[in-house]
């Protein structure tokens, strides 16, 4: 009993330095700047203190990584052009739980296609798609496609063939059974924000299905080509091999006839009548 009531100041003072030892583990503070330099726009993330020896900083939009280093400061900088500012990015010291500071940065939407072109074959659904990672967020999109004769709108669900499903950062447009005669051409999507608008242009191509064949078939075209010119050579040598052949089995050699006629003038000389 009394071993038990001796042991329960030493648990409590454990607990107290695992508290002592985790405060001073606490995420540092990060305080963030953004100043417009000229041509470039200039983030700026300063941590105001670490007990964890810095591994590295990392700069983000979204999830991508824009940047990332090895150096142990306490300050991190990132420089993007004007017109590529608006967004929210995110600037980390290594290791991730040292410290971690965002900046939303204003400007008009960048829109930018996630493929420029698309191929699909006649028949087949395609879906073409439009992003933009800017801020504020783009609140309206819009799909139309280019012609001669004017832009034509697209309208979701129009012809039972056309869907449009958007989302701040992302729009799509998905056309069923592709038509190759009507559809091919160049489709563009647009996005508009509080701060202005942006569009993107889409290549669609559509291919007829039997157009996966023909290098098949110009292979087996080769293949019988090449057999018909074999064909028609040897053809053509035959005839000339027989008569060849028929010719020496039949006729005596013109050395041997010569030969005795020589032999038969020689005895007529030596046995004149």
């Amino acid at each position: 009993m009394m071993g038990d009531m001796a042991a329960a100041p030493l648990v409590v003072l454990g607990l107290a330095l695992l508290l002592v030892e985790g405060a001073s583990a606490e995420v540092g503070s990060v305080s963030t700047s953004i100043e417009e330099v000229g041509s470039k726009v200039r983030l700026t993330c300063a941590l105001n203190h670490s007990d964890t020896q810095i591994t590295g900083h990392r700069w983000m939009k979204g999830g991508e990584v824009l940047k990332e280093d090895a150096l142990t400061d306490l300050k991190m900088e990132y420089e993007v052009d004007v017109a590529d500012r608006a967004g929210k990015y995110s600037c980390l010291f290594l290791p991730e739980s040292v410290g971690r500071g965002d900046l939303a940065v204003s400007g008009p939407p960048k829109v930018k296609a996630v493929k420029r072109s698309e191929k699909a074959n006649e028949g087949d659904p395609v879906t073409l798609a439009c992003k933009s990672d800017s801020f504020p967020p783009v609140t309206s999109w819009a799909w139309y496609k280019m012609a001669d004769s004017g832009h034509q709108d697209i309208v979701n669900g129009s012809q039972n063939r056309f869907f449009v499903s958007n989302s701040e950062a992302r729009s799509e447009l998905r056309i069923k059974k592709l038509n190759i005669k009507s559809d091919p051409g160049k489709y563009v999507c647009n996005g508009t924000s509080s701060q202005g608008s942006d569009k993107a242009v889409i290549t669609l191509r559509v291919h007829s299905r039997l157009a996966a064949f023909w290098p098949f078939l110009g292979i087996v075209m080769e293949v019988l080509v090449l057999v018909a010119i074999i064909f028609f050579y040897e053809k053509c040598r035959q005839p000339e091999e027989v008569v060849d052949d028929d010719d020496t089995g039949t006729e005596p050699p013109k050395s041997s006839g010569h030969q005795l006629n020589n032999e038969d003038k020689s005895v007529s000389q030596r046995n004149p009548t």
